[in-house]
């Protein structure tokens, strides 16, 4: 089944209340980590508002060949992740810049410990596969961070509003082959005297 399919289908079934005020998201990925979502956004998160929250009907689960997660519908499945509010225009823009043409925007009621609130949230395109595996924020944090924090910051300080979309997977992979071995070599082999 066609997860994007999916997702639209899900998007308009009767008494999902999909009324958003705002620029309201939820995010289940990488984008949960303040400090890449400032360099996605390109300032400080300190007039957001997060909320914890959690997706009914859905895994996350590693996308193959990557380190961030692509949802999987699963009846009995859950996705928690963080609610953030208050985001501008060009924060939403710079986000959609960072997802790439691989995730497209839906919208759901995503449940918090008090109620439902109506999100946008990004959900893989056909171009991205699961690879069968959980998904754990924890273990992202601890282990694939620092480089897709580097690639980010390098790519939408130098990218955003220059390279257009179309482009910027390319540009993604040709960053991280340049950083990621940098970022492996021992400690003393990137010092400079």
């Amino acid at each position: 089944m066609n997860l994007f399919a999916s997702i639209s289908a899900f998007e308009f079934r009767p008494g999902v209340h999909v009324e958003l005020s705002g620029h309201t998201f939820f995010f289940y990925g990488s984008l949960m980590d303040r400090e890449l979502l400032e360099a996605v956004i390109g300032r400080n998160a300190g007039h957001l508002k997060f909320t914890l929250g959690w997706l009914k009907g859905f895994a996350a689960e590693i996308a193959v060949n990557y380190s961030f997660p692509t949802l999987i519908e699963r009846r009995a499945g859950r996705v928690d992740g963080l609610i953030v509010e208050h985001l501008t225009a060009t924060d939403v823009e710079r986000i959609a810049y960072f997802e790439d043409e691989e995730y497209a925007p839906t919208i759901a009621d995503v449940t918090t410990a008090d109620t439902e609130i109506a999100a946008r949230f990004y959900v893989a395109t056909t171009r991205l596969k699961s690879s069968g595996r959980p998904w754990n924020f924890e273990h992202w944090r601890r282990h694939d961070k620092p480089l897709l924090l580097a690639v980010t910051r390098k790519v939408m300080t130098e990218h955003y509003g220059v390279t257009p979309m179309s482009e910027i997977d390319a540009v993604w992979h040709a960053i991280k082959a340049e950083i990621e071995p940098e970022m492996q070599a021992p400690a003393r082999t990137r010092l400079k005297h």
